[in-house]
């Protein structure tokens, strides 16, 4: 009986000591935008994961498609009926405008 509270006692103040320490829990996700084109709610938006700036073609709905520049990180494209998708092109170090 002895032996089995001394192991009980061991699991709790480890439990205790993980959860103050900020060792994640099997229940936490961290939230990162995909590298490329990706919409969340009605929006569309390019995230470039490299260190300059690059071309993008984006695939318009109703309209002629438009080549883009855009910086290293995640730029807003509009609404995702408006925006199908986006691909890079190529274009490293072009002006984004």
């Amino acid at each position: 009986m002895m032996k089995n509270l001394k192991r009980w006692g061991a699991v709790t103040i480890l439990g205790a000591a993980a959860a103050f320490t900020g060792v994640p829990s099997a229940g936490a996700t961290a939230a990162v935008e995909p590298c490329g084109y990706y919409s969340t709610g009605s929006y569309a938006y390019y995230n470039h994961c490299g260190r300059t700036t690059v071309q993008i073609k984006l695939d318009i709905v109703r309209g002629k498609d438009k080549t883009i520049c855009v910086r290293p990180g995640t730029t807003g494209l509009g609404p995702k009926n408006h925006v199908r998708s986006a691909a890079y092109t190529g274009g490293a170090g072009c002006n984004p405008s």
